[in-house]
């Protein structure tokens, strides 16, 4: 598994050279998996790598199939609000972690705040449903117990 916190300034390799660096990872809207990544090469726009083209992500370098392309108009989504089921406010998503060979989501890092992330840590929530409502999805979780 890897963060896609950790992915961010990784460098890209296509076809044997170095294209880039990693700016983000997007999900599909469902949250379940990867559905491409935001990569810079120096001052050039922003491009896109289709999670279909990702044929590794590696510890040190993400290797694509093909060269990047032009990034989508919804390419911006992102998780953000996380409630649990009866709507009680949880905290945030500050991570999602991913298998490297699937691509799958197997949990997200949820904070509910600095102060509880000093005491209690940040936690992972491994059964979620999303909804989306434009560029952000609103994450519900069953209720949490301590």
């Amino acid at each position: 598994m890897t963060g896609m916190k950790r992915l961010i300034g990784m460098p890209v390799i296509c076809e044997g050279k170095h294209i880039g660096s990693i700016v983000r990872g997007v999900l599909r809207s469902d949250g379940k998996a990867l559905r491409g990544l935001v990569m810079r090469d120096g001052l050039r726009l922003s491009r896109w790598i289709e999670a279909d083209n990702i044929a590794l992500l590696g510890k040190l370098t993400v290797i694509s199939r093909r060269p990047p392309v032009r990034m989508p108009k919804d390419a911006g989504y992102r998780l953000f609000r996380v409630t649990d089921a009866d709507g009680l406010r949880v905290g945030v998503v500050t991570d999602v972690l991913l298998d490297e060979t699937t691509l799958r989501v197997t949990a997200l890092e949820i904070s509910s705040g600095p102060l509880d992330d000093l005491l209690d840590g940040r936690w992972y929530a491994t059964a979620f449903d999303i909804s989306s409502t434009g560029s952000t999805g609103h994450v519900t979780i069953p209720c949490r117990t301590n």
